[in-house]
C-alpha cells in the first residue's frame, strides 16, 4: 500500500509545537514500556536491581517535591518515544530502542540545584534494593560508582540541563535528563518526538484497571522538530531528515550512519548529501583530535553493536562512516582525513579479529588486549566473512593501558596530533594481544 504524503501546510495553520493524542495501540505500547522492569547489573558486590521506569519516575518525582524542586512535567523522548509511536510494517525495518530517555522539566538556577538533583536520583535507587537490605550506610558516591553509567552537566547561556544514565550499557539503560533550558533536543525527525507521561503514570498506579480500546488514558505527544505530521510520516516510512545539523553536538554524523545501517533512507538524497558536509564539519570541530574521534566512535559502536554481538551491522556502520568521511569531510586536510580513514580501517580489522576462531590463534585465549573494552567475546555464530566468533575471554585492561589508548589504537601523547602505532602479526593490520603476566 502506497504511503500517504503529509498534507502541505501554510504558516497560517502550522503550529510549531502542536500536541497529538496517542491511539490505543500507541498507548498500549507505551504502557508496556513503562511497566516492564529493566535489569541493572552492579559492578561490585551490590545487588542487581530490577527497575520499572514508571516506578522510578514516581519515586524521583516524589523526592524532588520533598526537596523543594518544582517539576513541570515528565516526558519520554528519543528512540523509545519513536518506538511507541511507530507503525509496524513487515516490509520496513523495525523500530528498536537502546535507552529509555526521560525528560524532567525542572527549574535549575544555581550549582546547588545540580547537586540536589543528582542526590535525589541516587538515593531514589535505594527504593529498589531487596527488602531487608540495610541502606543507612550506603553513600551516594558508592551508588554512583555502582549503577551510574555516565553523568553530564551543561550550564551556559543557551542550555541548562543535567543527564544521569543508569545501567551498565549491556542492557537497556534509563537516562534521566533534567532540563531547564535546552538549545537542541533532537537530531533527526524520527527521534524528535516527546510524549507527556503524567496521565499514563497515574493510570500505571492503578494495577487493577486494565487498558481497553474503549477505556485508556489520553496521552499527548509532540514533535520538537516542529511539524508533527511530517515527522510521523518520516518515522512510519523510515526516512532520514533533519535541519541545521551544524547545531547538533557531533553533527549527528554517527546517528546518521546508524540509521542507514538500520535500513532508513534519506527523504531527499540531494538535500542529505549537502547536509553531510555540515555533519562532518561539526563532528570534527567537536572531536578535533584523532584520540577524541576514536573514543567517540568506539563508545558508539560498543553500546549499539559490540555488546550484543551484532558484528555484521558494526562493520556496515564503519563502512558507511568511512565512505561519508572520505567524500564529505572537506574541513580536514588530506593528511588528517587519511589518518582518520586509516584509524577507521583498523577498527574494522579489530572487529574481524574478534571473530577469528581460537584454532587460528590458540595463544589468544585468556589474554589482555590493550585498549579493548571489558566484557566476554561472544560464542555465537557471526555472518560476517563466514567467520565464527572466538570463545576466548577479553579482560579489562589496567589503568595505565586504558589512559594511554584511544580504545582501539595506541597513541603517542607527546606530539600535537596522535600518531597511530599498530603492531601486526601475519594477518595484516590485526593488533597483537599482550599476555597477562
Amino acid at each position: 500500500m502506497e504511503p500517504k504524503m503529509p498534507t502541505p501546510r501554510t504558516k497560517a495553520d502550522a503550529s510549531p509545537l502542536e500536541m497529538r493524542a496517542l491511539s490505543f495501540e500507541q498507548a498500549k505500547k507505551l504502557h508496556a514500556l513503562l511497566t516492564s522492569p529493566i535489569n541493572m547489573e552492579p559492578s561490585n558486590n551490590f545487588p542487581a536491581l530490577a527497575v520499572c521506569p514508571a516506578t522510578l519516575i514516581k519515586v524521583v518525582r516524589q523526592n524532588l517535591l520533598i526537596r523543594g524542586v518544582s517539576l513541570k512535567d515528565v516526558r519520554l523522548n528519543g528512540s523509545a518515544a519513536s518506538y511507541c509511536l511507530s507503525e509496524e510494517n513487515e516490509e520496513l525495518p523495525s523500530i528498536h530502542y537502546n535507552d529509555v530517555d526521560l525528560i524532567f522539566g525542572v527549574s535549575i538556577q544555581t550549582e546547588y540545584d545540580f547537586h540536589l538533583i543528582k542526590e535525589v536520583v541516587l538515593t531514589s535507587l535505594l527504593e529498589f534494593f531487596p527488602k531487608g537490605t540495610v541502606t543507612d550506610r550506603i553513600s551516594c558516591c558508592a551508588l554512583k560508582e555502582t549503577y551510574v553509567r555516565k553523568m553530564v552537566k551543561v550550564s551556559d547561556k543557551r542550555s541548562r540541563w543535567s543527564l544521569i544514565s543508569l545501567g551498565d550499557g549491556s542492557n537497556t539503560t534509563i537516562e534521566l535528563k533534567f532540563v531547564d533550558l535546552m538549545n537542541r533536543s533532537f537530531e533527526f525527525t524520527v527521534d524528535s518526538f516527546q510524549i507527556v507521561l503524567d496521565s499514563i503514570l497515574n493510570f500505571c498506579e492503578r494495577e487493577s484497571v486494565s487498558m481497553l480500546p474503549e477505556f485508556f488514558p489520553t496521552v499527548q505527544a509532540q514533535s520538537v522538530y516542529g511539524d508533527y505530521s511530517e515527522a510521523l510520516y518520516h518515522l512510519n516510512n523510515r526516512l532520514i531528515h533533519t535541519k541545521d545539523p551544524q547545531a547538533i553536538r557531533g553533527g549527528g554524523l554517527l546517528k546518521y550512519c546508524y540509521l542507514l545501517v538500520k535500513g532508513f533512507k534519506p527523504a531527499d538524497r540531494e538535500t542529505m548529501t549537502h547536509l553531510e558536509l555540515y555533519m562532518c564539519s561539526r563532528f570534527f570541530i567537536d572531536f578535533s583530535s584523532l584520540k577524541q574521534q576514536m573514543e567517540k566512535i568506539h563508545k558508539y559502536i560498543y553500546s549499539r553493536f559490540i555488546h550484543n554481538c551484532n558484528w555484521q551491522q558494526c562493520l556496515q556502520f564503519l563502512d558507511i562512516l568511512q565512505s561519508v568521511v572520505n567524500k564529505r569531510a572537506r574541513c580536514l586536510m588530506d593528511p588528517q582525513r587519511h589518518e582518520t580513514m586509516q584509524a577507521i580501517m583498523y577498527m574494522k580489522n579489530y572487529i574481524l579479529w574478534l571473530q577469528i576462531p581460537v584454532a587460528y590463534f590458540p595463544q589468544c585465549v585468556n589474554l589482555s588486549l590493550t585498549g579493548v573494552p571489558a566484557g566476554p567475546v561472544p560464542t555465537t555464530t557471526a555472518n560476517t566473512s563466514n567467520v565464527v566468533a572466538a570463545t576466548s575471554s577479553v579482560h579489562r585492561p589496567n589503568a595505565a593501558a586504558t589512559s594511554s589508548t584511544t580504545g582501539f589504537i595506541s597513541v603517542n601523547k607527546t606530539v600535537s596530533r596522535p600518531v597511530v602505532r599498530y603492531h601486526s602479526p601475519s594477518l595484516a593490520a590485526v593488533p597483537v594481544p599482550t599476555p597477562v603476566r
